[in-house]
């Protein structure tokens, strides 16, 4: 897709009627003290997958402890949404914070297994299942409306890297995009400089 053919999509990160489609800082934060809302450490370490990396539920469910890269502090993960001839051949590799691989490790016992056990999926359950964890954590934060779903966290990392300054090649890599074109979504959304902008006029 052109960056033409992508702008006349239509694609953005809010509806029609202008609600956002991304969870904003804030709404992140409360997502992530509302975890402890799961009494499941499983569904919780689930949550927490797409929480960090972006992934979309369906990238996260196919994750085993293979796919744990414990020494680089990142979780591979193959990208589903690819076509043609990279399609279930591509990987990503997106880092991820030490405490959080030290959990995957305490919950999944991913030190303790055997070769043949590593390339059993982390999480044995239904799509379906991981959409209504994902919900009940929502509600649990007080989260409605488009943005209260896998995709809004997905979304929000996007804009929450763009406005710490990450390369927009490295989002397009952690996401799995085809091209910067869709990468450009968050940038052209978080805009920072907006920000400060806006306070200085503010304070005129």
């Amino acid at each position: 897709m052109t960056r033409n053919q992508y702008q006349n999509s239509g694609m953005s990160l809010f509806t029609e009627v202008g609600e956002r489609k991304y969870l904003c800082g804030a709404e992140r934060k409360r997502f992530y003290a509302a975890l402890g809302v799961l009494d499941d450490p499983k569904d919780r370490s689930f949550c927490e997958m797409i929480y960090w990396t972006g992934c979309r539920p369906s990238e996260a469910l196919a994750l085993a402890a293979l796919n744990i890269d414990m020494d680089e502090r990142a979780i591979v993960i193959r990208s589903l949404k690819k076509r043609g001839e990279h399609k279930g051949k591509h990987f990503r590799s997106v880092p991820v914070p030490a405490p959080f691989l030290k959990r995957l490790d305490q919950v999944h016992g991913l030190s303790g297994m055997f070769e043949f056990d590593r390339r059993v999926r982390l999480w044995r359950f239904s799509r379906t299942t991981a959409w209504k964890r994902m919900r009940v954590v929502m509600d649990a934060a007080g989260l409605c409306g488009e943005k209260a779903c896998a995709k809004g966290l997905r979304h929000g990392l996007g804009v929450h890297a763009v406005m710490n300054d990450v390369p927009e090649t490295r989002i397009k890599n952690w996401l799995g995009h085809a091209s910067l074109a869709t990468t450009e979504i968050y940038i052209n959304t978080a805009a920072p400089e907006d920000r400060a902008m806006a306070q200085k006029m503010w304070a005129a």
